[in-house]
């Protein structure tokens, strides 16, 4: 008869138990935690940006206002008074009329042109010479009046440079009454002059030019 034997089971299988604070669930937490604060800052951002908005534009109303109101005490303290206040309008609504008549006068040309020289500037630029070169230049739209004074190396060049602009359609009016071509007194010689290149010598020219009403109509009439 064998001894009787017990067999004891040292290995016990049980399942893992849930614990509520682990890793995985901390972290999400964390995480929805962090979702609802950014969304809560970018709500209160959002409605501070508004609340500047209004401040700045209940400002600028306040600003006007104050404007206003100072504009009423300076006429209270003048001692305006409505019946002067109604004259005053009236008085700058003539000065505003015959500003606009003066206005309308100039644009019609009334007291000359209103487009300004550049026609007769580059009628003259269109037109260069050798050996001759102008210093002054003179325009008159009132009258018509052209002067020109330079120097040329030779006296024949004058006469024919103003034959050359008699060919331009806007200085086609102009009668030249008075040319004046003379040659500059010499300098007198110097230590210091004597080393410098010498110049080659010019003449001096200053000529004067009027337009006829009816060819001064016709120049500044415009191009077809």
């Amino acid at each position: 008869m064998s001894p009787p034997r017990q067999q004891v089971n040292l290995y016990q299988h049980t399942a893992p138990g849930w614990r509520p604070f682990g890793s995985v669930t901390l972290v999400l937490v964390l995480g929805a935690v962090g979702c609802c604060l950014g969304i809560i800052w970018a709500f209160g951002t959002w409605q501070v940006a508004r609340l500047q908005q209004s401040v700045d534009a209940l400002q600028r109303q306040q600003a006007a206002q104050q404007t206003a109101l100072s504009a009423l005490g300076s006429l209270q303290a003048d001692g305006a008074h409505p019946v002067d206040l109604q004259a005053r309008i009236r008085q700058l609504g003539s000065e505003l009329a015959a500003r606009e008549r003066a206005l309308t006068l100039l644009q019609a040309g009334a007291v000359g042109s209103t487009k300004g020289f550049s026609a007769q500037l580059a009628a003259l630029a269109r037109h260069p010479m050798a050996g001759l070169w102008l210093r002054q230049i003179t325009l008159s739209d009132l009258t018509g009046s052209m002067s020109l004074a330079g120097e040329a190396l030779d006296p024949d060049r004058v006469p024919r440079y103003l034959h050359a602009l008699a060919t331009e359609r806007v200085l086609a009016g102009l009668r030249f009454d008075r040319l004046v071509i003379e040659r500059p007194e010499a300098a007198p010689a110097t230590a210091a002059r004597a080393h410098a290149p010498q110049r080659a010598p010019t003449v001096e020219f200053h000529v004067d030019g009027t337009a006829a009403p009816a060819q001064l109509a016709a120049a500044r009439a415009p191009l077809p």
